[in-house]
Parts: C-alpha cells; sequence; structure tokens
C-alpha cells in the first residue's frame, strides 16, 4: 500500500492486478496468523526435554483411551505439529507482536488471575505467570493442555474444556481478567463463549482478544498482488462483509496429510455487536504489523512499504461493565 498515488494518465488504463492465492499465508496457526515462510529449523528441532516422562501403565492393564476433544472445532490433531511450531516460549509473531500487545493491554497486576480461554499449550500463560501472575488456561484440546500443564509452574493451571461452555467447566471459578488470543476466529458461535468470560469478571476487569487481522488476512479471501505501472505492492481483498465457514489446510504442501481446520470468518462489526451483547465495552485496540521481511531484491522497499501499513493482527480490549 502506498501513501502517495501519482495522478492516472487518462488515455492509460491500469494493468490488471494480479491474483496471488496466499492459502498458507492466511494459515491461522494461533499464531497464528503466520505467512508462508516455515519456522526457523531450530524451533522445528527444539526438544521438549523439561517434560516429565509419562506413568507407566500398570502390568497387565489395557491401554488408557485418549481423551476426547471438548468440541468438534479442537486443534486435537494438530496438536503436535502445533506444539512443535510455537514450543514454550511460542514464534517470533508470538514473541514480537502478541505477548507484548497482551501484556500491554491486560494490565495485569501480580497476584491477581487471568483466565487464558483457548490457552492452546499455555504460551501466553507461562508469559503471565513469569510477571507474577495466577493463570487459569482452558483449552478443547487435551493434547495441548497436555502439553500446558507438563511446562507449568505452580501459578498455572490448565483444563481442558469447550470455550463456549465455561460454565460446565469452571463452575463458580473467577478471574480479575481474561485472554482469548488467535482462537476467537476458531469458534462458532462466539456468543457463548464471551458471555461465559462476562460471568467470570468484575465489574472493570479486562478482556484482550488477539485476532488474525479480519479486515485483509481472510484465508482465501485476501491476497497480495503486485501491480506494474505504479510499483507497489497490494493487498487485494475479494470479499469482507459476508461470515463464511473456510476450510484451512494444516499442510497445503502435503498432500497426503488430510489434517485440516475451520476458520469462521466475521467483519469486525460482528465482534464488537457480540462484545457489546455480552456487557462489554470496547476501550481500545491495537493493529500489529508484521516484521518479517523476504529477501532483498528490486521489490523489496515497496514490499518494506506494504508490510508497515497493512497489519496482520487485531487487538481488542474490552472492559467488563457494570
Amino acid at each position: 500500500m502506498a501513501a502517495r498515488f501519482p495522478k492516472r494518465p487518462p488515455s492509460q488504463p491500469r494493468a490488471p492486478r494480479p491474483r496471488e492465492d496466499d492459502q498458507g499465508g492466511e494459515r491461522r496457526d494461533r499464531q497464528r496468523g503466520r505467512d508462508d515462510r516455515p519456522p526457523q529449523r531450530d524451533e522445528r528441532r527444539r526438544r521438549r526435554d523439561d517434560r516429565p516422562p509419562a506413568p507407566a501403565a500398570a502390568p497387565g492393564a489395557p491401554p488408557a483411551a485418549p481423551a476426547a476433544p471438548a468440541a468438534p472445532t479442537a486443534w486435537e490433531p494438530q496438536a503436535a505439529w502445533y506444539d512443535q511450531l510455537q514450543g514454550a516460549g511460542g514464534d517470533d509473531f508470538y514473541r514480537d507482536l502478541v505477548l507484548p500487545a497482551t501484556l500491554r493491554q491486560l494490565q495485569a497486576r501480580p497476584g491477581q488471575r487471568v483466565l487464558d480461554v483457548c490457552c492452546g499449550q499455555g504460551v501466553l500463560g507461562r508469559t503471565l505467570a513469569g510477571h507474577g501472575v495466577r493463570v487459569l488456561g482452558v483449552d478443547a484440546s487435551p493434547a495441548l493442555i497436555a502439553a500446558a500443564q507438563s511446562r507449568a509452574g505452580a501459578s498455572e493451571r490448565y483444563v481442558v474444556g469447550d470455550a463456549r461452555a465455561l460454565d460446565a467447566t469452571l463452575g463458580d471459578e473467577r478471574a480479575d481478567h481474561a485472554a482469548l488470543v488467535m482462537a476467537l476466529q476458531d469458534l462458532d458461535p462466539i456468543e457463548p463463549a464471551l458471555a461465559g468470560i462476562a460471568r467470570r469478571l468484575p465489574t472493570g476487569g479486562r478482556l484482550v482478544i488477539v485476532l488474525s487481522h479480519p479486515c485483509y488476512r481472510i484465508p482465501k479471501r485476501t491476497a497480495w498482488g503486485w501491480d506494474e505501472q505504479w510499483g507497489i505492492q497490494f493487498r487485494r481483498v475479494d470479499a469482507y462483509l459476508t461470515p463464511q465457514a473456510l476450510p484451512i489446510k494444516t499442510h497445503p504442501g502435503m498432500p497426503q496429510d488430510g489434517a485440516s481446520s475451520t476458520s469462521f470468518h466475521r467483519p469486525l462489526s460482528t465482534y464488537l455487536v457480540a462484545l457489546g451483547g455480552a456487557g462489554f465495552g470496547v476501550v481500545a485496540a491495537e493493529e500489529l504489523c508484521s516484521a518479517r521481511r523476504g529477501t532483498k531484491g528490486p521489490r523489496y522497499m515497496a514490499e518494506d512499504r506494504a508490510a508497515r501499513e497493512i497489519p496482520v493482527f487485531l487487538v481488542l480490549t474490552a472492559v467488563r461493565l457494570g
């Protein structure tokens, strides 16, 4: 995106804009909004030496049945891959963008308790615990909860549950603040999740939501393009207002791997209305741009400018109204 455009000669029509299919670039991986660059090799190979060994089964006992996911949209099939990708501290998107923004907006103080909804393997929870904050995490994937528990400290607690049915999972437990990071676009419907969070917060309690930007990062509906006439990189948006359930392959470059998830696109207004209906008022927002860059080539300056102008994540901060 460019800030200024030269006037187009009236006799010279704009060249056709190329279309890129960036399904891979729009894939939410609970970073989630990673681009199509592969994770760093050392992250892919990072070992989990801090995990305790699994307890041995009693002699002659049948193998334990795996716990069932708490929701059909749980990232159970992707759990091993996603845990390897994120590791204990998150990838560069998490470390550089998502976690700092979430901490800024939560404003949680040492000793307070944060409800981490759709907590995954506990990347945010460990970060909060490192700041003296107590954490209660909920996720529908038993495998991701097991990964979170294996790394948890004394101030962290993680349980399996459906974000849309927090009453059934948490009973009357309460928290000072809550976070729903890189996961609201995995839930449908979202109203029960927001209402369940609201019931657990006091008046003035904060809820921080981080999303792949719903205006610019829509799987299969947005793409980077290059305008030869003006020499600019632009973001193409083919659809926005219509809510959509979009299937996303976890590994699009591996045809033999059928693992997939569903991304639920909604326009920004849907999130604002749902927050208001749950008793929240939005008080702050941040739009986060990627620091990732490709190889320096003839288009680097235009690509860099577009990356600094078009955000990849949206952070919404809401407070529980009285």
